[in-house]
């Protein structure tokens, strides 16, 4: 009986330890300033979720910041275009039994967003220059674009399963952010994020054994609360963070 016992522990601790949270650390260049990084209150300002590392678990991960909208080469290998329907169904169900959230905060991960800089062009400049490469001239001067990196943290998705699952489209992972009311009852703030226009656009997967990290941004805003992230059915441990009350939608779950 005893024996029974401890190979009924056994077994139960090898299936919690299957799904604890594979948590990297992620290193930057050393000319990227920690203490430089923006805040931001704007829950739109970083609007897709783009696949940042895709791939076996690691240690250490060493990557910059890459916000390439539509494609990204690091999900190649990932992408699936065959049986759209099947696809299709499986991404609208999202009904996942091997899929684990993790978040972060304890990490720093800057996010960044390039703009250009009106301070030293102006529109109707821009749209000349843009008017030329166009038509294959060349430019004297190039447009000039400033960079201002906003701080961050790493969510990891992990597939602990045998199977391959769908967690986004394009360069975009599914991810929802849920926040506790003034009431203690979890408010979406915003639905997954899509394509104004979808064509072109593919599915991809996380299969077997690997993670798939996304930055989101450290928002600021006034009031103090806690938030999770989900996919489907699946939600991601909790954290405290700040954000604008008026962004709390009216959806309880």
């Amino acid at each position: 009986m005893k024996y029974f016992i401890r190979l009924i522990l056994l077994c139960f601790s090898i299936a919690l330890f299957s799904q604890e949270p594979y948590n990297p650390e992620y290193i930057f260049p050393k000319t990227l300033t920690i203490d430089s990084l923006q805040r931001t209150e704007d829950i739109n300002l970083f609007y897709l979720k783009p696949v940042q590392y895709i791939g076996n678990f690691q240690k250490e991960i060493s990557l910059e910041y890459a916000d390439s909208d539509r494609y990204s080469k690091i999900l190649e290998n990932n992408y699936k275009s065959k049986n759209y329907k099947d696809l299709n169904r499986e991404f609208m169900t999202r009904k996942y039994e091997n899929i684990s959230i993790f978040v972060d905060t304890t990490q720093r991960t800057p996010l960044k967003k390039t703009d250009l800089d009106t301070l030293k062009i102006s529109p109707e400049e821009y749209n000349a220059k843009m008017d030329s490469l166009y038509y294959g001239k060349q430019i004297t001067h190039p447009i000039p674009f400033i960079s201002t990196y906003y701080d961050g943290f790493p969510v990891t998705i992990h597939n602990f399963g045998n199977k391959e699952s769908i967690i986004g489209f394009g360069n975009n992972v599914v991810l929802e952010l849920e926040a506790l009311d003034k009431e203690n009852k979890w408010q979406k703030i915003y639905p997954y994020r899509y394509y104004g226009c979808g064509t072109g656009i593919q599915f991809f997967v996380l299969k077997p054994g690997e993670i798939a990290t996304v930055f989101e941004p450290r928002l600021s805003g006034d009031f103090h609360t806690r938030l999770r992230y989900r996919i489907g059915n699946i939600v991601s441990n909790v954290f405290e963070g700040n954000i604008n009350y008026q962004d709390i939608g009216t959806k309880t779950y």
